[in-house]
């Protein structure tokens, strides 16, 4: 599906208060190697939410390097026989900890954009009482905005413990 086509299904899924001041933007880095892209929401043309594939893979790289310092793995004593690294446990550790440095990242609130537009995409597909529960805080952020939600589902919603994201969604919602 064509990202103008995504926008606006999900602009249309916005309560009616909301409608003409949240929008979704994705801005493709055409020059960059590998096309990195950015994704925003915007409220009345400020950004209040941003997924950016550069910033989260600076800080998973950094947070892979400490926990490969921490975790104490050492992938260079394998130098000289890479047929070796390959089979080692070394290397199964190393990948665990840069998988582990990327939900790390991902909990302390900065996401991608290549994860977060495809989720978008699932969201417009997605039953709204499916999508409040759903696993990922982006979508259950995205639903809280939905004009399928009532403000009696609002109001029992519990966002005590939810992601930041999920609460300022919730607050741009409710001041609407």
């Amino acid at each position: 599906m064509r990202w103008t086509k995504l926008k606006q299904l999900a602009e249309e899924l916005l309560c009616e208060k909301l409608q003409g001041r949240v929008h979704y933007h994705v801005v493709v880095h055409r020059k960059s190697h590998d096309q990195t892209a950015t994704f925003r929401v915007t409220l009345d043309g400020n950004e209040v939410f941003r997924a950016s594939d550069i910033p989260f893979a600076r800080q998973a790289n950094e947070r892979g390097r400490e926990l490969q310092e921490e975790r104490r793995i050492d992938p260079w004593k394998w130098e000289g026989d890479w047929k070796a690294f390959w089979e080692s446990d070394e290397l199964k550790q190393l990948h665990a900890a840069y998988d582990d440095a990327e939900e790390q990242v991902k909990a302390s609130g900065q996401y991608p954009a290549w994860e977060v537009v495809p989720l978008l995409f699932d969201y417009v597909q997605m039953p709204v009482e499916k999508a409040l529960v759903h696993d990922h805080p982006f979508i259950r952020a995205v639903a809280v905005l939905d004009r399928r939600v009532g403000k009696r589902t609002l109001e029992q919603l519990d966002i005590k413990n939810e992601a930041d994201v999920v609460k300022l969604f919730y607050s741009i919602r409710t001041e609407s």
